[in-house]
């Protein structure tokens, strides 16, 4: 009872030195140390320190496994060499691999690597041409074969073997771009792995445990999607087609400042009193180790930093910023845009070029930029909030914000405006300015949020009329949960984006609408107003042509009427009836008669002045004899009644001409 005692406070202890959260994995490590606290610890903890990537970047690279592997840091094994083996199919050399194997490495890690390079599954591989006639199996290890450093082999495949699932059609091939960390056995390496759509997540973690020697309960992976399960297919995981980025780490790796406590911690204790129990964290830590270490073999470890706001993990936490790494924002900065251009420089100076492309700008401007647009053009706006005494910073920005897929994302659906908040200075000068451009709200939210919690992406959106905080997102979360975060409110800004645009082109109908009413309106009342101006000026057309009628007709009747005076003046009176007298009848084009004496010698023109002062002019009419049938008017004004035959009597027609 005394013995599993002490082991379980061993478990606690060594948990909370290495910060393993599996007690069945922190189990197994002591187990295979004989419970040698000190032996085991040392054997989990690597012993280099962490790097910024732009410090990774400066690194040698003074070994290459062929060309899809690139070694981050120098090699630390002095004892293995370098195996060179080109593959041969149908008389081609169709890749070559070079690798430093180990005392485990076996013929399948050799058809892994073939795999890689070539995508031909390990199980259609078949292998010959082996040096001094060697025939080895496939779990047959490397060292046991005396092998040349360089030689050839020539590879069948067997097409025989095949996915039943899959037979008669093609699956899509997945690349997958796999970026190992650095343990303190292995070095950085970046793998470029090809499956068919029809692979599960076990099975990739099964070749990658082959290919890497890391355990599947060991392997901590950045990339997943959240939902996936062991028996999730590539086509169904939603990861993206055809090349996909992941990260991974063995479980056992720890934070930065654990490693720095624990190894001030580890030089201070004397060798000989290593077996002494170290303090116990808990009693429920120990209790929890058989349920942790029944979980799924296939559950990726933790990725979550949840665990750090505890009063017992802060002992461990380093809480000053470090002395070399200069601050992302001064604190005598003089404005917001000279803070915002110094805080770009030196987070890429920091962090490397895998960076969200963080808007150059003040915050009022970013908001209009990202929320004051049309509804096709708007973004989410993610307001990243950094400060450098928070735990937290360090670790985020490296595997979080910086990971591919997360800048990818924000970068394609985000406009990202960033701010240091470290100093007092700089946190007020961001507490201000998101008063005065989004209200008294948003600045209580930014003040709220908990230093140890930072830095965090407060994500904004423009709803109806008003700018809104949409979520926090703190820094105590793992890369699914940030991107889960970041996809649910993209979904959720992408349905509220739809509903505007929606509303939107009806308002701009309307809108368009209401101007060509307007613009018809205004055309028939141009035609109207043309109209009326036309018909006015007819009018006026009009008015002074019959004004001219009327001036001319008054003129000639005028000139008629003083004709008439003058020829009734002149017109002798009429004779009365006696010898020598002509009687005459006058038939008038209505039907009408007219009667007069004229003396026998008057003139025919004393007749035509009778006819005029009674309204008939010989311009206008006729003057006929019926017997013989004559036109008068046509006659010589100066014959005399009796010489035109028209004496005693006679009756002359009026015609009009």
């Amino acid at each position: 009872m005394d013995d599993n005692k002490d082991k379980n406070g061993m478990v606690a202890d060594f948990q909370a030195i290495t910060g393993i959260d599996n007690a069945g994995e922190a189990l197994m490590h002591l187990s295979n140390h004989n419970w040698d606290l000190l032996a085991a610890v040392q054997h989990v903890t690597p012993q280099h320190t962490q790097h910024l990537p732009s410090e990774v970047r400066r690194m040698d690279r003074s070994v290459m496994i062929a060309d899809d592997f690139v070694d981050m840091a120098p090699s630390t094994s002095q004892e293995s060499r370098l195996l060179t083996i080109e593959i041969e199919q149908n008389g081609h050399v169709i890749t070559v691999i070079s690798f430093n194997p180990d005392s485990r490495t076996t013929i399948d890690d050799i058809k892994t690597l073939i795999y890689a390079k070539c995508g031909i599954p390990c199980c259609q591989q078949i292998l010959s041409g082996w040096p001094n006639n060697q025939f080895p199996s496939a779990k047959e290890l490397i060292c046991k074969l005396t092998l040349p450093e360089k030689f050839k082999l020539t590879l069948t495949v067997d097409n025989t073997v095949i996915n039943n699932d899959w037979r008669g059609r093609s699956p899509r091939v997945f690349t997958l771009n796999l970026t190992l960390e650095a343990t303190n056995s292995s070095q950085y390496k970046v793998y470029k792995l090809t499956f068919p759509s029809y692979e599960t997540v076990a099975r990739v973690k099964e070749f990658v445990a082959g290919l890497t020697s890391i355990p599947i309960n060991n392997q901590q992976w950045l990339g997943w999607p959240h939902f996936v399960t062991p028996s999730t297919t590539l086509d169904e995981s939603h990861i993206n087609y055809p090349v996909h980025d992941f990260k991974l780490k063995p479980s056992n790796s720890v934070l930065k400042h654990t490693r720095k406590t624990y190894n001030t911690r580890l030089n201070s204790v004397d060798m000989e009193t290593s077996d002494s129990p170290m303090p116990s964290s808990s009693t429920s830590s120990s209790s929890t180790s058989t349920s942790s270490s029944e979980e799924d073999p296939f559950e990726d470890a933790a990725e979550s930093l949840s665990g750090i706001d505890d009063d017992e993990d802060a002992m461990f936490m380093d809480t000053e910023t470090p002395t070399r790494i200069r601050p992302l924002i001064a604190e005598d900065t003089i404005d917001e845009l000279a803070g915002c251009i110094q805080f770009i420089d030196e987070f890429q100076n920091r962090y490397g070029d895998m960076r969200p492309q963080f808007f150059l700008g003040t915050l009022d401007q970013a908001i209009k930029i990202a929320c004051f647009k049309p509804a096709k053009e708007k973004r989410l706006l993610a307001v990243y909030l950094h400060h450098d005494r928070s735990v937290l910073s360090n670790v985020f920005c490296t595997q979080l914000l910086c990971f591919e897929s997360v800048v990818q994302y924000l970068n394609t659906n985000f406009l990202v405006w960033g701010w240091d908040m470290t100093h007092p200075a700089n946190r007020n000068r961001i507490l201000y300015s998101a008063s005065q451009s989004l209200g008294q709200m948003a600045e209580v939210t930014l003040r709220a949020i908990d230093i140890n919690r930072l830095p965090a992406l407060v994500l904004f959106t423009r709803n109806r009329s008003n700018t809104e905080i949409l979520s926090v997102i703190n820094g105590d979360c793992n890369i699914s949960e940030l991107l889960s975060s970041l996809i649910n409110a993209q979904e959720m800004f992408t349905i509220q984006q739809q509903i505007e645009i929606r509303e939107e082109g009806e308002r701009n109908m309307r809108e368009m609408i209401k101007v060509e009413q307007d613009e018809a309106y205004q055309q028939s009342l141009a035609i109207d107003r043309a109209k009326e101006e036309a018909k006015k000026v007819q009018e006026m057309e009009e008015k002074a042509i019959r004004s001219q009628i009327e001036s001319h007709e008054r003129q000639v009747a005028a000139e008629k009427e003083a004709t008439r005076q003058r020829i009734v003046a002149s017109l002798p009176a009429e004779p009365e009836a006696g010898d020598q007298v002509a009687k005459i009848r006058f038939r008038l084009p209505l039907g009408k008669f007219l009667e007069r004496r004229f003396l026998a010698s008057d003139s025919l023109q004393v007749l035509f002045d009778y006819l005029y002062v009674n309204g008939f002019s010989q311009e206008e009419f006729k003057v006929i004899s019926s017997w013989p049938r004559r036109d008068l008017t046509t006659l010589e004004v100066t014959q005399t009644m009796k010489e035109l035959n028209l004496y005693p009597q006679e009756t002359l027609i009026l015609e009009e001409r």
